[in-house]
């Protein structure tokens, strides 16, 4: 997901989101439904206080924020940050007497929902509450090794950034309006620079996260250690067919050694690599004797990692001749107990 936006479509949603700052500053029922989830107050009792806090200069620090409103020491935030698809619309209430975040909202997105299923889950807006609002946060991929940081959602890294670049935003204003102290600018959308090394990169450990935790981290040489088979499959694609004998062991023996009854107590799981490509697997399959595997050799040779190095792990879907369900370069398995939509 962490692919580069033309340069015309970054023009156009700069455009249409600043636009929104020029626009109307009343609330709207979805934004006063969002406010007043998260404060417990009445959202009809919050001035709007948008012309106050949006000076010229801060609108040019944090274009993502378009609106402000304020009850007593209750500052309520919409702010617009640019995901993967265009604006995300949030809601942040941030509690002026211990200068901490009360929550967070999603009213709307044009993001793939396919990508963003957990965006609105309580496990993953509940992180962006009761953070100190004087300093910014910070995406990671996989783990958080502070409260500062945020995992993103998997398979969704731009639009997760994009989340983080609006609550900063936030955070920016209230530190500038409230606080009267100076703070570091925030783009409106993420940006992506070639050789910047954004991107997730193979460690030879395979990470098992649900519900947006990291339950489990499995190094290759553990998945080595485990009962091998040897698979050989033809492979068809635009460029013909290859020929290939794998391998690895079952995807079902990994998850077992992450926890006893894995298999029996998830519905699926998604197979995410470097690139942040996902393929689902329903359990079922996964729990078959002789179908989905994690293979880490082909034709004798260790797989290669995309940087061209040995030590990769790739999913392989044993009746899949096409490999459209394969994940090369394998990063984590998401466990999830329904089905997607």
């Amino acid at each position: 997901m962490n692919k580069r936006i033309p340069i015309l479509l970054i023009s156009c949603l700069m455009a249409a989101a600043l636009s929104c700052c020029a626009g109307k500053t009343a609330m709207t029922d979805a934004e006063a439904a969002a406010i007043a989830s998260i404060s417990g107050a009445d959202a009809s009792g919050f001035s709007d206080i948008s012309h106050e806090a949006l000076t010229k200069e801060r609108a040019g620090k944090f274009p993502a924020v378009v609106k402000v409103f304020r009850q007593d020491e209750l500052y309520a935030f919409i702010v617009k940050p640019v995901g993967y698809n265009g604006p995300v619309t949030l809601a942040l209430v941030i509690d002026g007497d211990t200068g901490t975040s009360m929550g967070l909202r999603i009213i709307d997105h044009a993001e793939t929902r396919h990508y963003v299923r957990d965006m609105d889950s309580p496990w993953f807006v509940g992180r962006f509450q009761g953070k100190s609002a004087l300093e910014y946060l910070t995406p990671v991929k996989v783990k958080a090794g502070s409260e500062r940081e945020i995992v993103a959602i998997t398979g969704a890294t731009v639009t997760t950034e994009a989340i983080v670049n609006g609550v900063n935003s936030a955070f920016g204003v209230y530190m500038e309006h409230v606080m009267g102290q100076g703070a570091e600018p925030v783009p409106l959308m993420v940006r992506f620079e070639p050789g910047q090394g954004d991107g997730p990169v193979e460690t030879g450990r395979l990470a098992i996260r649900a519900y947006g935790t990291v339950i489990a981290e499995i190094s290759l040489d553990d998945i080595r250690a485990m009962p091998s088979v040897s698979r050989t499959m033809s492979i068809h694609s635009s460029a013909g067919v290859t020929q290939h004998s794998f391998r690895g062991t079952l995807l079902s023996n990994v998850l077992e050694l992450a926890g006893a009854g894995m298999t029996e107590t998830y519905h699926r799981a998604l197979a995410v690599g470097v690139d942040d490509y996902m393929s689902g697997i329903d359990m079922d399959e996964i729990r078959a004797e002789n179908a989905v595997y994690i293979m880490y050799e082909d034709n004798g040779e260790p797989l290669p990692k995309k940087n061209g190095e040995p030590g990769a792990m790739r999913i392989v879907v044993i009746d899949d001749v096409f490999g459209q369900r394969f994940t090369n370069f394998l990063l984590e398995i998401v466990l999830e107990s329904e089905a997607l939509d």
